[in-house]
């Protein structure tokens, strides 16, 4: 289930490579998400056999519970992310400000020859 919601996440969206690098903020961008479109019961039944986080306990079991399942998400869509970067493509754009290489040395525009005098001795 959470494989999927992450998986049609990433491909929804077309990433840059400094997204991809910043995998900490990746991770939380689709943590959050996939909480968000989790049912209650696809959350406890994500982290029902998982030992409880260590450290101090929050008095609530809202927070525990919240806390619980944000570190399962975020170490499952790690290995989603892993998973999917071993087979991902990077493409290159060009830089919109560089002549192309397919214009230069073409012919010259028909109307216009390059060695064509300047009009402006008057």
């Amino acid at each position: 289930m959470i494989k999927e919601i992450i998986k049609d996440k990433l491909r929804d969206k077309q990433w840059t490579f400094s997204e991809i690098t910043n995998i900490t903020q990746t991770v939380n961008e689709l943590a959050e998400y996939a909480f968000d479109t989790m049912t209650a019961k696809e959350k406890l039944d994500l982290i029902w056999n998982d030992k409880l986080v260590s450290g101090p306990l929050p008095e609530e079991f809202g927070q525990l519970f919240g806390i619980q399942v944000a570190n399962k998400l975020a170490a499952e869509i790690a290995i989603i992310i892993k998973e999917e970067l071993s087979d991902a493509t990077v493409m290159f754009k060009e830089n919109e400000n560089e002549i192309s290489k397919r214009s230069v040395g073409g012919e010259p525009h028909k109307e216009r020859p390059t060695d064509e005098a300047t009009d402006s001795e008057e």
